[in-house]
């Protein structure tokens, strides 16, 4: 049986797949929360996937000057992944984008 603690580690979080799942989680748990509410969900998740990627390499011990460009590109990507699964999720679920003919009329609040 597994302890309540091993059911995330730093491991996963070093996978593509791990950060992506971390970040989703972040992001729809705090999105709503005070001042994070005038922060478009952009850029909350820019900012969630580089802290998460940051931590994650400092955890590691892997974080050093030399490694910090890789961080931020990592980041950036660990976003755009986030970024189209938001895009996805919205597509399937018919939830904010009403289009016609393809073309993008306007976002649902």
């Amino acid at each position: 049986m597994q302890e309540m603690q091993n059911l995330f580690t730093y491991a996963p979080l070093g996978t593509l797949a791990g950060a992506v799942a971390a970040t989703v989680l972040v992001v729809n748990l705090i999105k709503k929360v005070g001042p994070l509410k005038r922060l478009s969900t952009r850029c909350l998740v820019v900012v969630v996937a580089e802290g998460i990627v940051f931590f994650t390499n400092l955890a590691a011990g892997s974080l050093t000057i030399i490694n910090v460009p890789l961080c931020i590109l990592n980041g950036l990507l660990l976003a755009a992944f986030v970024g189209s699964f938001q895009i996805i999720h919205d597509r399937l679920t018919d939830n904010s984008v009403n289009t016609k003919g393809g073309k993008i009329l306007f976002r649902k609040n």
